[in-house]
């Protein structure tokens, strides 16, 4: 895509293995590369510039800029980095607001939403020469130099107004036009990403970097005229393709392909070290504030995707993040009518074997669609009834073996990964990033004690690292059937797991004026539990429920407040206590 679209099959190559990719072996790479060539061989034979060349913004400068206009590279680092993380902000909010689910999308379709931004951009772009062209070309304009020596000016003699005569303008219209054009096209692209159709990220990020770049060259030139310094080395072409890098870095938080990509743009290779300067310092800014539009969108869909692990010391072990209360198979199942219902009712991927209810032997783990397709071949042949028994008869004694019973040992996985409930969390995350699983099962010795699923552990994991989850952020997820870590997930505060159906008779009276009702209560085995875990509770059992009411220590919390400004008057808390009716993936 990125071979196609830029002329950057380099590029691209280092895009999937810097920012797409949990693990990047090398016959993948291989694989990458071989796609980028074809790509940009389609490409360079369909030649739909009619320049018979991949590079999209060609344009040569005359020279390496001096080190004196470093700073201000840095400076556009700056601004792109804080731009990208605002960017990332709104963005995410109205995704949010827009997903899946919400009030939004139940009365807004998503061809009425596309078509109405569509004729928004169209109303917003026309009254602007800048915006009203194609970004593509405008982009062009704004890279390229006004020298008639440096190379062929693109589309037009006069520059789109950016050129007077073999010398770039620099009158205050043009400066305040690039900063309305900037600023429209932010907001276009605020609007349009994450929207039904896969567009508005990386060339608008280029577009709105470009006009900031070039308005910022041209005030370096008015300095260097007040102060009497030589204004023909300035050439704002070149801070408009070093602002194009510092946005895009800021919204998109990559480093070395975007540095790649941008030389392909261009074929400026004097250039990179700026570049690098920008991406860096972008990214810099950027992480200060928030996360990358690619992070905060997994978050937001709730993606399970593991990424590095953080410099944070946990003492947890694997067994204070697992599930205890695990669905198993048992070795004598029941009929075929009863493994049959099983199968196509539950929501899990898989379930656990073990040889009875009483024994919690581990024997291995059987997947939900395997035993869902056996099921289904045996009662559709017409042989077998639904009253045949169902055993697993390589892990039962010949004696216990019922008659004409169906044997479904060879379902049975036995190379399912099993840990001691006592391995680090460090530990169970480099098992689940490298190699790649959805599920671990936790045994002591032989027997069974628990599960931990991949969202499970991402769940523990934004706990341990500070994260919330503001109301608005939050999606329901239901699992496709046959997801291994399907509905298995929990939240924890670190104190000892209350279920639903183990709650306790009645919340003490409240402020709110809501009527007494059945409560969960939990207390906390530290009483200094960090604020952000409360908060991440009070997120999830707020809202939706309209009469919600949730109680720390006793003093109620209004679900019509926002989490984050009513409990600051609370430093430290030992219980918290929610409506039964409002417990939700809670224990």
């Amino acid at each position: 895509g990125v071979a196609v679209a830029f002329g950057a099959p380099v590029g691209g190559v280092l895009f999937s293995y810097e920012e797409v990719s949990t693990m990047f072996p090398n016959r993948t790479m291989i694989r990458c590369f071989f796609a980028a060539v074809i790509a940009a061989l389609t490409l360079l034979w369909y030649n739909p510039t009619g320049q018979g060349k991949l590079t999209m913004f060609e344009s040569a400068t005359p020279d390496m800029p001096s080190i004196i206009e470093f700073p201000w590279f840095v400076l556009l680092g700056i601004v792109g980095g804080m731009l990208g993380a605002l960017f990332v902000r709104w963005n995410i909010k109205i995704s949010a607001n827009r997903a899946e689910g919400t009030p939004f999308r139940k009365r807004v379709p998503i061809i009425l939403e596309v078509s109405f931004i569509a004729l928004i951009t169209a109303i917003t772009s026309f009254p602007s020469l800048y915006t009203r062209n194609l970004s593509s070309v405008t982009i062009n304009a704004l890279f390229h130099t006004c020298e008639d020596d440096v190379g062929p000016r693109p589309y037009s003699a006069d520059m789109m107004g950016l050129c007077n005569g073999n010398e770039p303008a620099i009158h205050t219209a043009l400066v305040q036009s690039l900063l309305l054009a900037a600023a429209v096209r932010f907001l276009q692209m605020t609007v349009t990403f994450g929207t039904g159709v896969p567009c508005g990220l990386f060339v608008p990020s280029l577009y709105t970097g470009a006009c900031l770049g070039r308005c910022l060259g041209i005030a370096v030139q008015w300095m260097y005229i007040a102060i009497g310094w030589p204004a023909t080395s300035v050439h704002p072409g070149v801070y408009a393709m070093v602002g194009a890098a510092a946005v895009l870095g800021g919204v998109c938080r990559v480093t070395i392909s975007l540095v790649v990509i941008m030389y392909e743009l261009t074929s400026a290779l004097q250039l990179v070290v700026p570049f690098m300067m920008a991406v860096l310092t972008s990214k810099f800014v950027g992480d200060y504030f928030n996360q990358g539009i690619y992070d905060r969108c997994i978050e937001l869909r709730q993606y399970p995707y593991l990424h590095e692990p953080d410099e944070y010391v946990s003492e947890e072990k694997a067994a204070s993040i697992m599930d205890d209360d695990v669905e198993c198979l048992y070795v004598d199942v029941g009929t075929l009518g009863e493994v049959m219902e099983k199968a196509t009712s539950t929501h899990f991927g898989g379930f656990p074997l073990v040889r009875s209810a009483t024994d919690a032997t581990l024997l291995g783990y059987v997947h939900t669609s395997e035993l869902r397709a056996q099921c289904i071949k045996l009662s559709t042949s017409g042989i077998v009834k639904d009253n045949a028994r169902v055993i697993f008869a390589s892990f039962m004694p010949q004696e216990e073996q019922a008659p004409n019973a169906l044997d479904f040992s060879p379902l049975v996985d036995q190379t399912i990964l099993r840990i001691d409930p006592q391995m680090a969390v460090s530990q169970v995350h480099t098992l689940f990033r490298q190699l790649g699983l959805k599920i671990i099962l936790v045994a002591k010795g032989a027997n069974l004690v628990g599960i931990i699923t991949k969202k499970c552990f991402l769940h523990h994991l934004h706990i341990l690292e500070g994260h919330s989850t503001t109301p608005h952020e939050m999606i329901e997820d239901t699992p496709d059937d046959g997801d291994e870590d399907g509905d298995r997930r929990s939240t924890w505060l670190g104190g000892p797991r209350v279920r639903p159906s183990q709650a306790p008779a009645q919340a003490p009276p409240s402020d709110s004026g809501l009527e007494k009702k059945d409560v969960t209560k939990t207390r906390l085995s530290q009483p200094s539990q960090n604020l952000e875990s409360l908060r991440l509770f009070v997120s999830a059992f707020n809202p939706p429920a309209a009469n919600a009411c949730v109680e720390v220590d006793e003093t109620s919390l209004s679900p019509k407040r926002r989490p984050k400004k009513s409990l600051g008057k609370w430093g430290n808390f030992t219980t918290v206590s929610v409506p039964t009716d409002s417990v939700r993936d809670f224990q």
